[in-house]
């Protein structure tokens, strides 16, 4: 990713710069990316509710802590069920890995949920497209996103405030076609890796696909946990 150094106020201020990825990889982000922050956005709320309703007396830190629990457990049993196909004797190595694609966007899913549940509980508004896209890829592609972040906000830690809430528009362009980039191309590698592994027969594919989007989802919840910082003491 290339970054462009410009002048504000007398001190020199990198930006992440580029246009979004074309080809095979633009249309993973359109149809990936942007399908999964309209269609997870709406269900945020009641996401976190439902959480708060079985559990009346939980904590903003005991909320963020299940739905942790809530998002390694979905993705678990999603990248299982496809390692699970490939017990299936002849066909079950094809089946595996011909719905590797839906599995994929569903992990991807899951960690739209996620992070932008965790956001709720911070009461953190999302509203805005820009901002609730900056806030997905910046958590979702890990310790790039922090360094990226690192440049954009000038801070490698806390930063969703200030990208949801105080980042000027201008910076929001650049910033999500450089966090794109870093995310598609992770994506892609780590996905194309875990498709393989579930293919494999006698069960072996069950366990790394579990395990390979379970690794995944702990990622994701560390960044999650440095973005936002410590959650609040209590409900606002």
């Amino acid at each position: 990713m290339t970054t462009d150094n410009r002048t504000v106020s007398g001190k020199t201020e990198q930006q992440p710069t580029g246009k979004p990825p074309r080809g095979l990889r633009g249309w993973a982000l359109r149809n990936g990316v942007e399908r999964a922050l309209k269609a997870q956005h709406p269900l945020v709320a009641g996401h976190v509710a439902n959480i708060r309703r079985k559990n009346p007396d939980a904590t903003p830190a005991g909320v963020i802590r299940a739905l942790g629990k809530q998002y390694q457990l979905a993705v678990a049993v999603t990248g299982g069920a496809g390692g699970a196909l490939a017990i299936i004797p002849a066909f079950g190595t094809i089946a595996s890995l011909a719905t590797a694609g839906a599995e994929a966007l569903a992990a991807l899913d899951a960690s739209v949920l996620y992070t932008l549940a965790v956001a709720e509980v911070h009461a953190l508004p999302t509203e805005d497209p820009e901002r609730r896209r900056a806030l997905v890829l910046g958590v979702v592609v890990g310790a790039a996103g922090e360094t990226v972040m690192q440049k954009v906000t000038g801070k490698s830690r806390d930063w969703a405030q200030v990208v949801t809430d105080s980042l000027p528009l201008a910076k929001l362009g650049p910033l999500n076609s450089g966090l794109a980039r870093w995310f598609v191309k992770r994506f892609l590698i780590r996905q194309s890796a875990l498709a393989l592994g579930r293919a494999l027969p006698l069960g072996i594919g069950l366990v790394v696909g579990a395990v390979g989007n379970l690794v995944m989802a702990k990622a994701v919840i560390r960044a999650a946990e440095a973005a936002f910082g410590p959650p609040p003491e209590r409900w606002v």
